[in-house]
């Protein structure tokens, strides 16, 4: 209730342009996202958990850069990078790095739109943008591979967050590097507040 209370806060004050607000709900609402993956029963191994927790604290690192007043666009990028790669190591920490090309498929699909939209407009980010898609490509590819593997709780809902969270991803690169368009910000943060609350009770 916390969390959806902070992330709500967040969402209406940067809809109302109150930065001092927006320094206090967006830190807070993730903050508690890694209190509750520290805190919940577990019905993965420690070291699933250790992955995630470990991604959100590198999400919370990236959305500070990103609600600073100078850009630090690339910060925020990089970190959230690390986030992925952490998501990662969780999906294959269990049975190990899928194989399975078939589950490539629709992660490439993502990547090539991503790509196609982004990168025209990129510029001096353009090697960033190639990068962080090719990470977005692995995630979706090993959070399929994890259903494969095994079909549980915490895999549908891992799968679920990670969709989100790439949806959540291409929105804001649209908005920062394309254009900004009419209900931008609020369907980036609706979605990432519930891809990260999707992630974090996977474990």
């Amino acid at each position: 209730v916390l969390v959806i209370i902070s992330a709500a806060m967040h969402v209406y004050t940067d809809h109302k342009k109150r930065r001092f607000l927006i320094y206090i709900f967006k830190p807070l609402a993730v903050s508690l996202i890694i209190f509750l993956g520290l805190i919940q029963p577990t019905e993965v191994s420690s070291t699933y958990r250790y992955f995630i927790i470990s991604g959100l604290v590198f999400a919370l690192m990236g959305d500070i850069f990103l609600m600073l007043p100078k850009d630090r666009f690339l910060y925020g990028l990089a970190c959230f990078l690390v986030t992925h790669i952490f998501y990662i190591f969780a999906f294959i920490s269990e049975n190990g790095f899928s194989q399975n090309f078939i589950y490539l498929f629709p992660g490439l699909v993502v990547g090539v739109i991503i790509l196609r939209l982004v990168l025209p407009h990129a510029g001096n980010k353009t090697i960033p943008v190639i990068i962080y898609s090719t990470i977005l490509v692995l995630l979706l590819w090993q959070a399929l591979g994890r259903l494969e593997g095994s079909l549980s709780h915490s895999s549908i809902i891992a799968f679920v967050g990670a969709i989100l969270f790439i949806f959540s991803d291409a929105a804001l690169a649209f908005k920062r590097i394309v254009r900004n368009f009419a209900g931008a910000q609020l369907l980036v943060l609706s979605t990432y507040y519930s891809a990260q609350l999707f992630i974090v009770y996977s474990i």
